[in-house]
């Protein structure tokens, strides 16, 4: 687990400890527990995009998300994907 041992968990426990107070450490630990389903949670579901037209007025718009970009871009700043191929420079 990252390298520590069970040394090194006690005393980031004990310093803990000493900062926190015993009150505070349960609550902390409990708030940490959550935060950490939370993002679990949060990285299994995978939130669906609306398929369909995108808009039409507003300027360029990529392909695979429907989301606006620049007129320059090359890629798609939402969705990583490409929305026009690199030009090739005529000096290389």
């Amino acid at each position: 687990m990252f390298g520590l041992g069970m040394p090194e968990l006690l005393v980031i426990l004990v310093i803990g400890l000493l900062v926190f107070g015993a009150s505070k450490l349960p609550e902390i630990g409990s708030s940490l527990g959550k935060a950490i389903r939370g993002f679990k949670g949060a990285m299994e579901t995978k939130e669906e995009l609306p398929r369909g037209e995108p808009p039409k007025a507003g300027g360029p718009f990529c392909p695979a998300c429907g989301k606006s970009h620049a007129a320059d871009a090359t890629f798609c700043p939402h969705c990583g994907k490409a929305v026009r191929t690199p030009e090739k420079s005529a000096g290389a």
